[in-house]
């Protein structure tokens, strides 16, 4: 029996006609602007979210992995095109079809790039960019590694499990839950359904180990403390998460009050940097599309991006950070004043509660002097 391709190869000879593949011509006028240097600053920022330099950086970090050879059959995309195209995905959020447009590239080919440069970023950044801070400073409190906080984003209703993802505001979402530490940094991002709590996490099961990050324990009269997370009201008071005091708690000590006021500004410095991951990749402002099973990995590429933007100093102006009506820059409801009851493990509280008392203290003390 002869094969298909045999029989077309023997017809197409005896036509006398050459075979040929069959391609179709798309236009890259874009990048071809772009690399004609016809951009400005401003305009590499509006469109790729980063400075040329940066971008460059980038290029020369990841090109090992995500350059790709050429084949008989036709050329490879060139890292740059594969990068910048990238960026542009995560930052303008629009459809597979404008991306190819823009580019040249096929929408297939446009989804296995941007899979394959997110994988490539978390992979080989995360190292340098993501980890657990070897000392705990930068913030007003002492002993603080960094502010626990949350981002809502919403997604496609996955066609299985769909329940699970339901965020009660008749919309699906996922939940990122990042470590901030004092530069605007995420060094812990994890990705999971609404509601699922922080006791399910990795990042809880690590810091019940003891193993939260490499920054040495401080004493402070007499108590250890340990580096620490700062948590909102709801979260659990434990030895390594701490959170505010209540308004009737805070009320009678002024150490503590001092305590709630570093609190809030450190949150606040956490919601900043919260605002400037969304303003400066928008696909997380919109419902986002992305297969579930990938989305976490495109979600930790984003917070490592950010990562790098903040340590070489690429600016967000002002006009990317408007959050969407009716939210807080975190993307939740607004925090309750009246502190939450919950049922927590007794000798992790009541430790935890030794350590933000003397932590209060300290800071009552330093403030008198």
């Amino acid at each position: 029996m002869m094969s298909l391709s045999a029989s077309s190869a023997s017809a197409s000879s005896a036509c006398g006609r050459e075979r040929r593949l069959w391609s179709k011509a798309r236009s890259s006028a874009f990048w071809e602007t772009v690399r004609a240097k016809a951009f400005s600053r401003g305009e590499w920022a509006e469109n790729f979210r980063l400075g040329p330099a940066t971008f460059d950086f980038l290029c020369g970090r990841l090109r090992a992995a995500i350059q790709r050879r050429d084949t008989t059959m036709r050329r490879a995309v060139p890292a740059e095109v594969r990068l910048a195209l990238t960026l542009w995905r995560l930052g303008a959020c629009t459809e597979y079809r404008a991306v190819e447009q823009q580019f040249g590239v096929s929408r297939s080919t446009v989804c296995k790039i941007l899979r394959d440069v997110c994988e490539a970023v978390v992979a080989i950044l995360t190292p340098a960019y993501a980890s657990p801070p070897a000392s705990a400073g930068g913030f007003s409190l002492p002993q603080l590694a960094g502010v626990l906080t949350r981002l809502r984003v919403p997604i496609r209703a996955p066609p299985e499990d769909a329940a699970s993802y339901s965020d009660g505001r008749g919309w699906h979402a996922v939940t990122l839950q990042v470590a901030v530490d004092s530069r605007g940094c995420f060094w812990d991002v994890e990705v999971s359904p609404p509601g699922s709590g922080l006791r399910a996490s990795a990042l809880y099961r690590r810091a019940q180990r003891g193993v939260l990050c490499p920054a040495p324990p401080v004493q402070f009269s007499g108590v250890t403390v340990p580096p620490y997370l700062l948590g909102r009201r709801d979260d659990p008071l434990l030895p390594w998460l701490l959170r505010p005091y209540g308004s009737s708690e805070a009320s009678r000590r002024r150490g503590r009050r001092r305590f709630n006021a570093m609190a809030a500004a450190a949150r606040e410095r956490a919601a900043a940097a919260l605002g400037r991951l969304r303003g400066r990749w928008r696909c997380l402002q919109k419902r986002n599309d992305t297969d579930l099973t990938f989305l976490p990995t495109l979600l930790a590429a984003c917070c490592l991006l950010h990562n790098v933007c903040q340590v070489r100093g690429d600016p967000c102006p002002p006009r990317w950070l408007a959050p969407p009506p009716g939210e807080s820059l975190e993307g939740e409801e607004e925090e309750e004043e009246e502190e939450e009851e919950e049922e927590e493990e007794e000798g992790g509280r009541e430790a935890a509660r030794r350590i933000r008392e003397v932590l209060a203290a300290t800071l009552q003390g330093r403030a008198a002097e």
